[in-house]
């Protein structure tokens, strides 16, 4: 096995280098119990607790377009107030954040806005700004 050690890469033309097929994620963040705080994130540089079961994430760098992709997580936890599972999914997009929300579906079908009572991330690809 070789390895390559260097301190700069360059364009054959002295300039920097284009990179192709990037896939890696532009953004992610653990968020802790009750939507207060990023415990770990990249790319994110605050939460914003909207009310009951609403946050928005804010970017430290914008995204190209609001065309992105936003998966979210969630540990699973059965609401201790209802028969239902949790729930979390993107509300909205925009370049400079994302907004989610969290809660649960009751027993007669209905979203019920609830603060998320175990762990949750999202998971963002596109591109930057």
């Amino acid at each position: 096995m070789s390895t390559i050690k260097v301190d700069t890469v360059q364009s054959s033309g002295g300039g920097a280098v284009t990179l192709t097929n990037q896939s890696a994620a532009k953004a992610w963040a653990e968020i802790a119990v009750g939507g207060a705080s990023l415990p770990d994130s990249f790319n994110f540089s605050s939460i914003d607790d909207d009310g009951t079961g609403e946050y928005g994430l804010n970017y430290t760098n914008a995204m190209a377009s609001a065309n992105y992709s936003a998966i979210t997580t969630l540990t699973y936890n059965h609401v201790s107030s209802s028969s239902a599972a949790s729930l979390i999914f993107v509300e909205s997009k925009a370049t400079s954040s994302v907004e989610i929300d969290g809660g649960y579906t009751s027993s007669g079908g209905l979203f019920v806005s609830n603060d998320i009572e175990t762990n949750a991330s999202v998971i963002v690809q596109g591109d930057l700004a």
